[in-house]
């Protein structure tokens, strides 16, 4: 069952890899009062971060055992 749950994690690191830019932006646009074109850069730099963490777990947690059957 834990194996089970460790799997659920990285699928959901490995959509928020797609969905973080998308959010960021959206927090980001709601919560700055600057110009726009600042207002995206920012976000798109945040959610490029949030989105490389993402990936690095998840491909931690797909290659946990190695690459293919032990």
């Amino acid at each position: 069952m834990r194996e089970s749950i460790i799997d659920i994690i990285g699928e959901i690191m490995w959509i928020m890899v797609f969905v973080a830019p998308l959010l960021s932006v959206i927090i980001v646009w709601r919560t700055f009062e600057i110009n726009k074109f600042f207002r995206i850069l920012i976000g798109l730099i945040i959610g490029l971060f949030i989105s490389m963490i993402c990936f690095y777990i998840s491909l931690e947690i797909i290659f946990r055992h190695g690459m293919g059957p032990v």
